[in-house]
């Protein structure tokens, strides 16, 4: 997910939650739904943590969510901001498969072979681009 051309780097400032702060020093400052990248250790093994920037604080500092657990977080770590938003896997290659929020592959079945990403907050589609027919959708669940 990672931009490097794109990146730039913060510090937590505040941990409340799933609720970061995060300043960035004279350097570009992250969009609003950029994806922020950060290590955190958890009983001595690294995990990465993606957080999603949700409002501009102004004096160059940010407000984001994380994605997982903030357990490990501390002021003052470094964060990443990728450049991009959050994206998932789109195609033919994922109809069958479970994902995650971050488009990882939850399923035990073989690697997936992406083609195309799209993020994860986009346009809706246009409204001639639906196919508005009535179909059956069959769920398996039996109504009584």
């Amino acid at each position: 997910m990672s931009n490097k051309k794109n990146s730039s780097k913060g510090k937590i400032t505040q941990v409340i939650g799933s609720v970061l702060d995060i300043a960035f020093e004279n350097d570009r400052m992250p969009e609003i739904f950029e994806a922020l990248e950060m290590e955190v250790d958890r009983f001595g093994k690294k995990e990465k943590l993606v957080a999603e920037v949700q409002q501009h604080l102004g004096g160059q500092r940010v407000r984001a969510v994380a994605l997982s657990s903030a357990d490990g977080l501390i002021r003052g770590q470094e964060v990443t901001a990728v450049g991009a938003p959050i994206s998932v896997p789109v195609g033919e290659s994922t109809l069958g498969r479970i994902f995650n929020v971050l488009g990882d592959v939850v399923d035990e079945g073989p690697a997936l072979q992406v083609k195309e990403r799209m993020p994860i907050h986009r346009e809706a589609p246009a409204m001639v681009d639906l196919e508005p027919k009535t179909e059956i959708f069959e769920t398996g669940i039996k109504v009584i």
